[in-house]
């Protein structure tokens, strides 16, 4: 039997398909084989079958829903009766879902093994496993709660089996699907590039920079931003026909190490400057110190700046805006790398070298393989050098060590969720959250101080809402600068709706929730479960002893986890409490918003409840008092 969810919700066993006419049976099955074997409540069934508005009988007709199902599937699966709610066990029955993520991630391994055949094959059978939208033929509720994230998965698996088709070769066969592609997903700058970099590898230059102006006018015209940093420096490699660009497979294998540089290379990659930058005076101050600015001879002090912050706090604008501050005192060139340290996959250390050394005119038949090689060719010509180098989204000291040139007069700007202080001459700069008036200033740049000042009470609500995070200020004056005849006060009040106010903060590729779940997915899985069971606690900060009960864990194992949290800026350190031995926590209020969808979504109700009803024993209450 094949429970089919990737189109059609259908079921279809070796004799046909089984007939499941009535929509809200096909409801009930898709939610049960999307817990995977968890509980689906009562509750959870009656809100995706009726929404806010269910039929005093709701209870009745989810039993003869589920009595139906039973019916049609026989023994090859097992629905089960398990308060709150239902589980389904899937059994011997293949689920198309599973099997696409099976084969998505068997790809994932092809690729990091260097196998790009073998992963765009395992790709390839993973995106023919859909046959239209996902989720065809369920409710309205649960098609909008769940499509989007099946969709986006979809495109991502496409986006990779893109890359690796490109990998091998494959540019002509492939531009015009990513036309298509690019038609359909405008704002989608993974396909843009890939388009880009298609149409250039044959030889069509002049509609591959084409094709980029036509997004940045688009991006201009409809969002008021720029391409983001990952476009602009293929951009910039496209203009200089540079030779990392090439199919690896036409560089030579054997590659002599070269002794000299071309004098009058001087390389600049800085991606643009943010148009409306905002605030950070203090900040940005800190960082032009300790960069060495206005000196006016001699090298720069050996300072390397690690701008740490939680996702969407602007690290990154403020650091590009920092290096063109500084860019004067770094004649002889400035990098831009993004190392994806917040991605499943980070940029290996050992090809971002490759693409340095060409940066400082080393030929790419003249590298050598391997990091260590890399690594002294690169100091070496890094050396004497005025270099500015900007690593954004560094995973950890392991991925950036290898990178850092040694010269007296380079510095490096390092971007990264954790804060960094295992190397040497780190200076450390938090990103903290704007402030109001920051804020303001930022929606009144985007959608014109007149407007702010016409609902000056309601702007004040809407950056409130958005908790100060510089990325939720920003995509909120994006929907409402695309909607000039919308309130401040209107949207604001859909701010306020706590189920919704992730989806709202969403806007094109810009999205508030997948930037934390980012993080997310890099937890260990304790960590992972700490996070959607402390999101669960109504509480405006909470000790290590809380945090204890609410695991059920030993306060050691509580404060690894914590901390963790707290490394992936998750979690919040906010003061003391009874001593300097036992501080505080507390969430980002998105933060905690998006805890609270993964914990309704990955936790059962009977794990809640538990990690709850720990909190309420007398005995322990007081361990937190004070």
């Amino acid at each position: 039997m094949r429970i089919q969810l990737l189109g059609p919700v259908e079921v279809r066993t070796p004799n046909g398909g089984i007939k499941l006419s009535a929509t809200k049976v096909r409801t009930v099955l898709a939610m049960l084989v999307l817990a995977r074997g968890h509980v689906v409540s009562d509750i959870k069934l009656t809100e995706m079958l009726w929404g806010d508005r269910p039929p005093t009988t709701s209870e009745a007709q989810i039993q003869t829903y589920v009595s139906r199902l039973r019916q049609k599937l026989g023994c090859a699966v097992e629905i089960r009766r398990q308060p709150p709610g239902y589980v389904m066990l899937t059994g011997t029955a293949h689920v198309d879902l599973v099997e696409f993520e099976e084969r998505a991630s068997r790809a994932q391994a092809a690729w990091a093994a260097g196998r790009a055949a073998e992963a765009a094959g395992d790709l390839r059978r993973a995106l023919v496993l859909w046959r239209g939208p996902a989720l065809s033929g369920v409710t309205e509720f649960l098609a909008d709660a769940w499509r989007p994230q099946l969709e986006e998965t979809k495109l991502t698996t496409l986006e990779d089996r893109i890359e690796a088709d490109l990998a091998l070769g494959r540019h002509e066969e492939l531009t015009a699907e990513l036309m298509g592609l690019v038609a359909a997903h405008p704002l989608r700058e993974r396909f843009r590039g890939q388009l880009m970099l298609a149409l250039y590898r044959c030889g069509r230059l002049a509609e591959a920079l084409a094709t980029y102006r036509e997004h940045r006018a688009l991006l201009a015209a409809e969002l008021g931003v720029d391409p983001g940093p990952e476009l602009e420096a293929l951009h910039q490699k496209i203009l200089a026909s540079d030779g990392t660009l090439a199919l690896p497979g036409r560089q030579a294998k054997h590659r002599p190490v070269v002794t000299e540089v071309r004098a009058d290379v001087r390389p600049t990659h800085l991606p643009p400057d943010t148009a409306d930058f905002t605030g950070r005076e203090r900040e940005l101050t800190r960082i032009g110190a300790l960069l060495g600015r206005g000196t006016g001879a001699g090298p720069a002090p050996k300072h390397r700046v690690v701008i740490t912050g939680a996702a969407g706090a602007g690290k990154t604008a403020t650091a590009v805006h920092a290096a063109y501050r500084a860019a004067g005192d770094y004649p002889e060139g400035q990098f831009f790398v993004n190392l994806r340290g917040s991605r499943p996959r980070p940029a290996d250390p050992a090809d971002v070298l490759d693409t340095m050394l060409q940066w400082l005119g080393v030929g790419a038949g003249e590298i050598p393989d391997g990091l260590d090689a890399r690594v002294r060719l690169f100091r070496s010509k890094a050396y004497g050098r005025r270099l500015l180098v900007l690593f954004d989204d560094v995973a950890d000291e392991q991925q950036l060590r290898p990178l850092l040139p040694t010269g007296p007069g380079s510095i490096a700007i390092v971007t990264t969720r954790p804060r960094l202080t295992a190397i040497d001459g780190v200076r450390l700069v938090d990103m903290p959250m704007f402030t109001d008036a920051e804020a303001l200033r930022l929606l009144a740049k985007i959608i014109g101080t007149a407007r702010v000042a016409a609902e000056h009470d309601a702007a004040g609500r809407i950056v409130a809402l958005c908790g100060r995070l510089p990325l939720a200020v920003r995509i909120a004056g994006g929907r409402l600068a695309a909607k000039p005849h919308w309130s401040l006060s209107s949207f604001a009040d859909a701010l306020a709706d706590g189920r919704s106010r992730l989806d709202v903060l969403s806007l094109a590729d810009l999205e508030v929730r997948g930037r934390i779940e980012e993080s997310y997915r890099l937890l260990r899985e304790p960590a992972r479960r700490a996070f959607r069971l402390l999101a669960l606690l109504d509480l405006p900060r909470f000790g290590i002893w809380t945090v204890a009960l609410a695991l059920d864990a030993s306060i050691a194992q509580a404060r690894e986890i914590v901390e963790e949290l707290v490394d992936a800026r998750l979690l919040e350190a906010v003061g003391e409490g009874r001593s300097p031995d036992h501080p505080r926590y507390a969430f980002h209020d998105l933060v905690r918003a998006v805890g609270l969808d993964l914990a309704v979504r990955d936790e059962t109700a009977e794990e809640r409840w538990a990690s709850l009803n720990r909190l309420f024993q007398p005995a322990d209450l007081t361990l937190e008092t004070g």
